[in-house]
């Protein structure tokens, strides 16, 4: 938050009417605030439940017999990864790069919802996006989505149109594949996310108070738990793993728990 920022709201609080509790503005947030709670208990939990069984299972059937693990696509999304654990434990830590992904994050996504930028920065020591619109998925932005994973899935994207992916482009002397190019850094990207959302979450963090922790966390998780169904479903060479089968599978997880929770409710 910008030190203009912090005057205004200091210049509020030091101005604000005993009672301020009890206008209706206030009101209607702590009502918001107290049905985020219960649709995180009743509604998103047991989503995240019946979601995480899903992916276990989904990941066991795609391991069986270790095609998965042999596949090309997993491979490279696996060095990917493997790329940014051995730059994190060598101690790179571009701090900068995640804090104008996570402030780009709020950016865009206000924008989407039709809010209007004052200000903005981001830096190693930390960063701020002031608008005049704010909600649940423009404060939980940046840990909903990987910001430069999506960037390089819009990308790929767009190059599938112009060129064969599969196919190897000559570059200087190198025969570059560009879709294990595009495994390689989703694999980078995804665990760059990964790592500083966990690291970022353990803080303190008025992003996640906001909206209730619980209720962050769990929005945080299925997200999350969908991004990687999602890669699974497009790494897997198996055509037994499809969105149809996901959406089966999901279906049958869902029903085998509420069988079972039933006669404890």
């Amino acid at each position: 938050m910008s030190k203009k920022n912090i005057r205004r709201r200091q210049l509020e609080s030091t101005n604000r009417p005993l009672g301020i509790t009890n206008r209706a503005d206030a009101q209607a947030e702590r009502w918001r605030f107290i049905s985020k709670q219960f649709i995180a208990a009743f509604l998103l939990f047991p989503l995240a439940l019946v979601t995480a069984a899903t992916l276990l299972v989904m990941l066991w059937r795609a391991c069986k017999g270790m095609e998965f693990w042999r596949s090309r696509e997993f491979i490279w999304f696996g060095i990917g990864g493997a790329s940014w654990l051995a730059m994190w434990q060598l101690g790179v830590r571009p701090v900068t790069v995640y804090v104008f992904g996570h402030e780009m994050s709020h950016l865009v996504t206000a924008r989407l919802f039709g809010g209007e930028i004052f200000d903005w920065k981001a830096s190693a020591t930390g960063g701020y996006v002031e608008t005049n619109k704010s909600n649940t998925w423009i404060t939980l932005a940046p840990y909903l989505l990987p910001f430069y994973t999506t960037i390089v899935l819009l990308g790929f994207g767009v190059l599938g149109l112009f060129t064969e992916m599969h196919e190897p482009i000559s570059l200087w002397r190198l025969q570059i594949v560009p879709s294990l190019v595009f495994y390689y850094l989703v694999g980078l990207t995804w665990w760059f996310h990964a790592t500083y959302t966990a690291k970022t979450i353990r803080l303190e963090q008025g992003d996640l108070t906001k909206n209730g922790e619980f209720f962050s966390m769990m929005l945080i998780f299925l997200f999350n738990t969908g991004v990687l169904m999602f890669m699974l479903l497009a790494a897997s060479p198996s055509p037994a793993l499809g969105l149809g089968e996901v959406v089966h599978c999901w279906w049958g997880v869902a029903c085998d728990m509420l069988g079972w929770a039933l006669p404890f409710l």
